[in-house]
């Protein structure tokens, strides 16, 4: 971000702190009729994580001390989890924690007010209401209700055309839950209709893939589509065009990005989610279908053979004003057989983890080369990428093998050097073999740059260095044997790296081989093999 950006931003804030902060403005937003009760309250219908719920009942004694931020924020899958666990104690705790929340945010709040929070926690507070409302005395709820009615009128207010992404159809959600709820509510369902509208003709691609390359954004967006159609539904209101297609678009790219396991690939701060709670989305969202082989605008290429799976990222990563969660893993892939991954990329940290999400974005933490220990584009330091990468890529058969070819110029600028990249997963899945290339781009300085290769395992393989340091031997939970070889004079490594496919980071292995280029091209052939296949 500029240093004439983060000044406005902070002349923005300052402005928004004297006019929202004002007691004036709190008068302003509790004007008109409150209604005494909520008129329509449709049931959120994604699973939640019991045992999560039980972690949080466990804790809540600390966490009501406190006032717990991370807990208040994720007001939705907070009371999902809660819900989940389905006890009195449950539905008390959900009661507490907006009590907590109405102790301390109740006026307007820099964070707890932004739009997308806001959104979200409209329409979680009117999703779960039948889950906690019992536990609730009446002047708890009529305060509720009094806190959701303003929170809504500021929304109305401070909604802009600037959201993206899911953060935008958060705040359109809390619109359409507080327009079926309150009066002249009309005027919110309307706005939020041309906010749908506009949002998806601007960031749905032709291939149903979402611009910020984000396996998880595009997954979400379609769950709060399903949401804004089934209280749609059953307020007895028409739905928009636009929504339909929306869904009907974004739903194959999202089973594009599964695994076998059923959960999602790790790209551009994508995460696992729960193979539940996609399935859940994609069956309210559209019947069978068979599985898209390529999003070709979006950028990704999907390799299937036997029961082998391989996701390429094959274009530029999204730049910094479509995305803040961009990751430098140019022509990086996973690999999975069945429901087991072997190869994976490092995933994205939590947004409570700035340095963690920071460190999974750079090229080292993808399966993917790199050169001088330098990421391939630039990363502002807040997030995203800064810099103008081109990507080429072709997808290619010979009746044995399935392959693509891919190239980046991310290296081009600082070195004079371009990666080339092809790989070929054989007809049975059996085996996948790769060429790494760096070809020189410029006169032939004879200057040697030090480049390393790197496979991220996932926390479950294990691994063993063989023959020397020219293989690998790899193994899976249920006991397959994979063997990878390097043919080329550095030796595999073996050492260790973190996955962040969930909130939680876990210990994993990487294997890497790292030498120094020589001539006008440098090439170093590698392959995975099945044991005891042929």
């Amino acid at each position: 971000m500029s240093q004439t950006s983060r000044i406005l931003k902070k002349v923005r804030r300052g402005v928004q702190h004297i006019a929202y902060g004002h007691p004036l403005y709190q008068k302003v937003l509790a004007a008109g009729e409150v209604p005494a009760c909520l008129a329509l309250t449709p049931n959120d219908p994604w699973p939640g994580d019991a045992s999560a719920g039980q972690t949080l009942l466990a804790a809540q004694a600390g966490l009501f001390e406190t006032g717990d931020k991370r807990a208040l924020r994720h007001a939705p899958e907070t009371l999902r989890n809660l819900r989940a666990v389905g006890t009195d104690a449950a539905r008390v705790a959900s009661v507490r924690l907006i009590q907590s929340w109405l102790q301390q945010f109740d006026r307007w709040h820099q964070s707890e007010w932004q739009p997308d929070i806001l959104g979200a926690r409209i329409a979680a507070w009117i999703g779960f209401y039948s889950f906690y409302g019992p536990a609730a005395d009446p002047d708890l709820t009529a305060q509720l209700i009094d806190s959701l009615y303003r929170q809504w009128r500021h929304l109305l207010r401070a909604i802009t055309p600037s959201l993206q992404g899911v953060a935008a159809i958060q705040a359109m959600r809390g619109l359409v839950y507080g327009g079926l709820n309150f009066p002249d509510g009309d005027k919110a369902l309307g706005l939020a209709c041309d906010f749908l509208h506009r949002q998806l003709a601007a960031e749905i691609l032709s291939d149903g893939g979402h611009v910020s390359r984000n396996p998880s954004v595009q997954l979400h967006l379609l769950q709060h589509l399903v949401d804004l159609q089934a209280v749609f539904a059953l307020a007895g209101v028409r739905w928009p065009e636009t929504l339909e297609m929306g869904m009907r678009t974004l739903a194959p790219a999202v089973k594009f990005f599964r695994h076998g396991d059923g959960k999602l690939v790790l790209f551009h701060g994508g995460t696992e989610e729960t193979s539940l709670l996609i399935e859940a989305v994609l069956t309210k969202a559209t019947g069978r279908g068979r599985v898209l082989r390529r999003l070709a605008e979006t950028g990704y290429e999907r390799l299937v053979a036997g029961r082998s799976l391989l996701i390429a990222d094959a274009a530029a990563p999204p730049p910094r004003a479509i995305s803040p969660d961009g990751h430098a893993g140019l022509l990086s892939f996973e690999f999975s057989h069945g429901r087991e991954r072997l190869i994976v990329n490092c995933g994205s940290g939590s947004s409570d983890a700035p340095d963690w999400r920071a460190a999974c974005a750079e090229t080292a933490a993808h399966t993917t080369l790199t050169v001088e220990d330098t990421n391939a584009c630039v990363l502002d330091e807040e997030g995203g990428v800064i810099s103008d990468i081109h990507v080429t890529t072709q997808r290619f058969e010979d009746g044995e093998s399935f392959g693509l070819d891919m190239e980046h110029d991310g290296y081009e600028r600082p070195f004079g050097l371009r990666h080339k990249r092809t790989l070929w997963l054989s007809v049975d899945g059996h085996t996948l073999i790769g060429c790494d290339r760096l070809e020189e781009t410029r006169i032939a300085t004879g200057k040697p740059y030090a480049f390393t290769l790197r496979w991220h395992l996932h926390p479950s393989v294990q691994a063993l260095i063989a023959q020397g340091g020219q293989t690998a031997l790899l193994r899976t939970p249920s006991g397959s044997g994979w063997r990878l070889r390097v043919d080329y004079d550095g030796p595999l490594a073996l050492e260790g790296s973190i996955y962040c496919g969930t909130q939680t980071p876990r210990r994993a292995l990487q294997l890497k081989t790292a030498a120094l280029t020589h001539g006008a091209q440098t090439i170093v052939k590698w392959s995975l093999t099945r044991e005891g296949k042929k």
